[in-house]
């Protein structure tokens, strides 16, 4: 049985990977907004839409996490209304989303994405592995509950 200084010391740790995971999180959000802006801008030069980007990237919450996601662009359309609205697509991940982002991606953007997703990759790996730590303590806090009510 573990003591209280124990428990203690194993909640700050989750505590600290919650913190560590939110500072992340923000790091990301900065990152797809900055990404977001020069989507507009490199796209606003360019008329045709065989010229413009199609990609970009998402953060969204995950059960203890977050993910960073791409998403395409496969058409534009008018609605009823006439308000103009895209058709998007998930990009596919596989091992790396950098396969994906090639295929979709104009010359002029694949250093930017290159580079984006560096830092991204980074960030997914350390999310990953500060999920599998807090999901560790909830199986077993879960354990200890089942053990304790039996």
């Amino acid at each position: 049985m573990m003591s209280n200084n124990n428990q203690h010391e194993v909640l700050s740790v989750v505590e600290a990977a919650r913190r560590r995971i939110e500072s992340l999180k923000k790091e990301a959000k900065s990152m797809v907004d900055d990404h977001w802006q020069y989507y507009l801008d490199e796209n606003s030069s360019r008329t045709k839409f065989s010229e413009q980007s199609r990609l970009y990237s998402r953060v969204i919450d995950t059960k203890n996490g977050f993910a960073i996601e791409w998403h395409y662009i496969q058409q534009w359309y008018k609605n009823p209304q006439g308000k103009w609205k895209k058709d998007t697509r998930y990009l596919a991940r596989g091992r790396s989303f950098r396969v994906a982002l090639n295929r979709y991606a104009r010359d002029w953007e694949l250093q930017r994405l290159a580079s984006f997703e560096d830092r991204a990759e980074m960030i997914r790996r350390e999310v990953t592995l500060l999920t599998n730590l807090i999901e560790s303590y909830d199986r077993l806090a879960r354990l200890r509950a089942t053990k304790k009510a039996a």
